[in-house]
């Protein structure tokens, strides 16, 4: 007979152990106990971690419930908030989630200081921020799915308490892009009172029924969460595709309005939505705008706003980031913001950086003007079956050196001449101005000439014309020499920047009258700068 009530009061004391403890509690032996567990399990499946309280360790059939991954149960019966953060290395690092689940709070509430719920709440608030703050930062790719503390009967005079938590960490979770799964709807009637037939005896822990209920809740939260990344991957990359194919209507319809921002890999390449489609216009007109393929990208969720970071591949600037922000709306996801840079390595940033100078930038641009214009077919001048062939100029590399300085004499009263050309039709110039500067160790002179058939135009009012022949000439540059276009400097100086140079429409199709460089302007030296011959014409 004593030896009954003895087992009686054991029972008593073990149920009040799990039920009614107090938060800060030694785990260490069940710590210890889950660790030696978990290094048995082969991890030859996605592995869920459930991490919590005893309404996980008392979760005897659990893994019915996700077939399909491994699942290991790190509950710890009465622990709160604060006792899994104590143990955060061992029960979540050491346990190798790659999905967690956390059930804390319960205790929490029963457990808390009677001053008043306001100074409760948010010390429960302070201890799961905490957690969820140093999961964030040490393993920041983990999908973590937070359950709400449960209603039971046998704590529902906490009820509003219970409300009370729950609010505030469905807003933790929503700021750290974590998943919280309210499962209030799941055990409470249809007038908001518990489902007493899902619980055990002691009225706290879920029964059977009770656990097969909310592993179908979880299994489905999961597998939901699974879905929205698979659609938001599918969204991104059909974006991606649109370029590629050069759809236009597809691509810039995925933008979230004409305000939303494109960023590219160019300091001034900051664009609205609109400004965007009206420079990728020409690109857009080609077969195949620019393709970007993602091997590599994560999600985060803040309300009906996610942001997303990405790894690119691509044919024409290799490895690249993609980092965007997208909006659900009525219409479906669309895009707000978007910015593309070059992944550099850390070896080889000192050896770009001298190339990055404001000069070469602009150089650059210009000759991915050029090319833009001959490919475009509002603006080139070639036909459909030579665009077709066309692809790209060719260009020296950039040369700092070719950029030099002219001192500068206006020529007053110079007479009219006829510049010959391509075509036979001579054009009226006249020399404006006379260009003296050093090269290559040699003092030089070109002239700048205006043209009388474009002074009478508006827009070239201003407009000088710069032809010269150089040692290349003929050799690895156009045969008739190349141009550049200068506009009326003000002062005795200009410079004179040779990577500038192109050639007339002459050396890549027929049917135009090019000017042939007047002999007066041949300069006796390399200028390895600007564009070079075509390889055909």
């Amino acid at each position: 007979m004593r030896r009954r009530h003895l087992y009686f009061a054991t029972l008593i004391f073990l149920v009040s152990n799990i039920a009614f403890g107090q938060c800060g509690h030694n785990y260490d032996r069940d710590v210890r106990r889950i660790i030696k567990a978990s290094e048995k399990l082969p991890h030859e499946k996605s592995r869920i971690v459930f991490a919590g309280s005893s309404t996980f360790r008392l979760w005897d059939n659990m893994a019915e419930s996700f077939p399909e991954y491994e699942v290991f149960n790190a509950g710890i019966g009465g622990s709160c908030f604060s006792d899994l953060y104590r143990y955060k290395e061992q029960l979540i690092s050491a346990t190798h989630p790659d999905i967690l689940i956390i059930y804390e709070g319960d205790n929490d509430i029963v457990y808390m200081e009677e001053d008043g719920d306001q100074r409760d709440v948010s010390h429960i608030h302070s201890d799961a921020w905490q957690l969820m703050n140093w999961i964030h930062h040490t393993h920041p790719e983990l999908p973590v799915f937070l359950l709400s503390p449960k209603p039971s009967p046998s704590r529902w005079e906490h009820l509003a308490r219970f409300k009370a938590v729950n609010s505030r960490l469905e807003e933790l979770t929503k700021a750290y892009n974590y998943y919280f799964l309210d499962c209030w709807p799941w055990l409470t009637d249809n007038n908001g009172q518990v489902d007493s037939a899902l619980f055990k005896f002691d009225k706290l822990h879920l029964n059977d029924e009770g656990n097969n209920r909310l592993g179908h809740y979880i299994a489905e939260a999961i597998h939901n969460a699974h879905l929205e990344d698979k659609t938001l991957d599918t969204f991104i990359d059909n974006w991606h595709l649109a370029a590629a194919n050069a759809d236009s209507a597809g691509y810039f319809g995925a933008f979230y309005n004409d305000h939303s921002i494109f960023q590219g890999t160019d300091g001034g390449e900051y664009w609205t939505a609109r400004e965007f489609r009206v420079w990728a216009a020409p690109y857009f007109r080609r077969e195949r705008a620019w393709t970007f393929e993602a091997f590599e990208r994560h999600w985060y969720r803040k309300g009906n706003t996610l942001w997303f970071n990405e790894r690119l591949d691509s044919p024409h600037m290799g490895k690249c980031r993609g980092v965007g922000v997208v909006h659900t709306t009525k219409e479906g996801l669309k895009i707000d913001h978007y910015s593309l840079s070059f992944e550099v390595p850390n070896e080889v940033v000192g050896d770009l950086v001298p190339l990055a100078t404001p000069e070469r930038i602009e150089v650059l641009k210009y000759q991915q003007g050029l090319d833009d214009f001959y490919t475009d077919s509002t603006t080139s001048p070639l036909t459909r079956e030579e665009r077709a062939a066309f692809h790209g100029h060719e260009f020296f590399s950039y040369n700092p050196e070719m950029a030099v300085e002219a001192q500068l004499q206006v020529l007053e009263n110079e007479p009219w001449f006829s510049m010959a050309t391509s075509s036979g039709v001579s054009r009226e110039y006249r020399r404006h101005t006379k260009a003296t500067f050093e090269l290559r160790g040699q003092t030089l002179e070109l002239f700048l000439y205006q043209s009388k058939r474009l002074m009478a135009k508006e827009e070239y009012r201003d407009h000088l014309f710069l032809p010269f022949m150089d040692k290349t000439t003929g050799v690895s540059t156009y045969g008739t020499g190349r141009f550049m276009d200068i506009t009326k400097p003000e002062g005795t100086t200009m410079l004179l920047d040779f990577n500038y140079a192109y050639n007339p429409y002459c050396a890549y199709t027929d049917g135009y009258s090019c000017p042939i460089t007047p002999k007066e302007n041949y300069i006796d030296v390399e200028v390895n700068a600007g564009i070079k011959g075509p390889e055909e014409h």
